[in-house]
């Protein structure tokens, strides 16, 4: 594929083997390492416009046998039935044109298109695909199917909380299955972390991605939020997260992940921290956005001039402060406010220095821990003059006042210790090799001014 791209263009083709981040997204950084024009994506893909490059999509191709699909909506609904059909970009190819026939209720599908496609009229863009409604709330109470290509259901959630009224069915393996997860459950999970965030003094904002478009905005707009809401913020870049790359930060409360919709829930089992959205930070940290039924998973849309933004009300310090209990702790919570960022006056904390400009940060929680590295012991350890080591290379060193072809010293072991030892005998040929054995055609043995031989290429000898 390769060599027939760069044959009919004429240009330098590189394939990018590896993502740095999600698989899904395009991979801008590697293709920016080696200065790319473009980029040509090939396989599954979130369709997440990407940062600065232009992108052509290839999808991968899934077979599906249409009448099999047909005859099995008819069979689990009824001719009424409102339907909203989803699937992965694999069935593109099948799936384009699709069409029940000869029923009552309304079909939509959700066309994949790429991000440069100007939506219709009649149409909503969301999630990469088009739906051919004029509204975005015109979809709610539909049944809904998904056709996954793979992945589990991290892929699924991004769905399952956008469209939080409908009910799911999943066509897979040629049977349609009903989703038994409740959605109201995961909601009620995901708002727990948003109590969570709530009580959280410290929070960490790791960047899932750096070829997503706007992915600088939203990082900027929730340093803002985490700020006026008097936390600390703290950004990470550790490629794709896991377990043990976080528990590297244990003075970190909670994190937020920066990613495209379809990574934005990560399997986080393992974690010691909990890792929210940038709309679950939106939730604890701006008064003025509620609770209710919609869920945004796309964090452009928390942008201004998204449907979802909403702007961060200014406090007005005379205004009488309503007491706020959180419901994990039952402790009443201290009003929100700009974090305290100090003059830069230092305070002592468990025999350590710490600046008030890190106050209730990451640098208050190090110092009180009882244990924060090796002791330094500062003015406590005696200074030695510079003394003389042991000279050579690693393949042996000599010790101290002995050159590297000074005669055995009485600490050093005897020939016939030598001759004995067939271990410490070959050790010593390697590093003093025969001068007959080095005298080939391609290379000499030179004596330097300092009696060290060095084995040099003949080439490279002066004439």
């Amino acid at each position: 594929m390769a060599k027939a791209i760069k044959s009919r263009l004429s240009r330098e083709v590189f394939i990018l083997g590896d993502t740095s981040y999600g698989e899904c997204c395009v991979d801008e950084v590697a293709a920016e390492h080696l200065n790319a024009d473009s980029v040509i994506h090939f396989g599954h893909t979130c369709l997440t416009p990407p940062q600065r490059l232009p992108v052509l999509y290839i999808f991968t191709r899934r077979d599906i046998d249409v009448p099999l699909f047909v005859s099995t909506i008819r069979s689990n609904f009824t001719e009424t039935d409102n339907l909203l059909i989803l699937y992965d970009v694999e069935y593109e190819h099948a799936l384009r044109h699709f069409q029940v026939g000869d029923w009552g209720g309304l079909v939509c599908l959700g066309h994949p298109c790429s991000p440069a496609d100007p939506a219709g009229l009649a149409s909503v863009k969301k999630f990469g695909r088009q739906f051919d409604v004029e509204k975005w709330e015109d979809l709610k109470d539909y049944k809904t199917v998904y056709l996954s290509g793979g992945g589990g259901t991290i892929k699924l959630m991004n769905f399952m909380f956008s469209f939080a009224a409908n009910e799911f069915f999943v066509y897979e393996k040629e049977s349609l299955t009903p989703v038994n997860t409740s959605i109201n459950k995961l909601l009620m999970k995901r708002y727990f972390l948003v109590e969570k965030t709530k009580d959280a003094e410290r929070i960490g904002i790791l960047v899932g991605t750096l070829g997503a478009a706007n992915y600088a905005n939203i990082i900027e707009r929730l340093r803002s939020t985490i700020k006026k809401a008097g936390k600390r913020c703290y950004t990470f870049l550790v490629g794709k997260p896991n377990a043990a790359k976080l528990a590297n930060f244990p003075e970190i409360d909670i994190f937020v992940l920066v990613a495209c919709p379809e990574t934005t829930f990560p399997d986080t089992s393992d974690f010691y921290q909990s890792v929210i959205t940038p709309y679950e930070l939106e939730m604890a940290c701006n008064p003025a956005r509620v609770w209710g039924g919609e869920y945004v998973t796309d964090f452009r849309e928390l942008l201004p001039g998204g449907v979802g933004f909403v702007e961060i009300p200014v406090l007005d310090p005379e205004e009488e402060e309503v007491p706020d209990v959180s419901l994990v702790s039952g402790r009443v919570r201290a009003a929100p406010g700009a974090t305290n960022q100090g003059g830069g006056e230092l305070v002592v904390v468990n025999n350590r220095t710490v600046g008030l400009l890190h106050s209730g940060g990451g640098g208050e929680f190090l110092a009180h821990r009882s244990w924060s590295g090796l002791e330094q012991n500062l003015g406590k350890t005696d200074v030695d003059d510079v003394v003389l080591g042991q000279t050579g290379i690693a393949a042996g060193y000599q010790p101290v006042g002995q050159s590297a072809d000074s005669s055995v010293t009485a600490d050093s072991p005897s020939k016939t210790d030598v001759e004995a030892d067939g271990e410490f005998k070959a050790a010593d040929d390697q590093i003093r090799p025969n001068e007959d054995d080095l005298k080939t055609p391609d290379f000499e043995l030179m004596t330097a001014v300092s009696d060290k031989q060095t084995l040099v290429e003949s080439s490279l000898l002066p004439t």
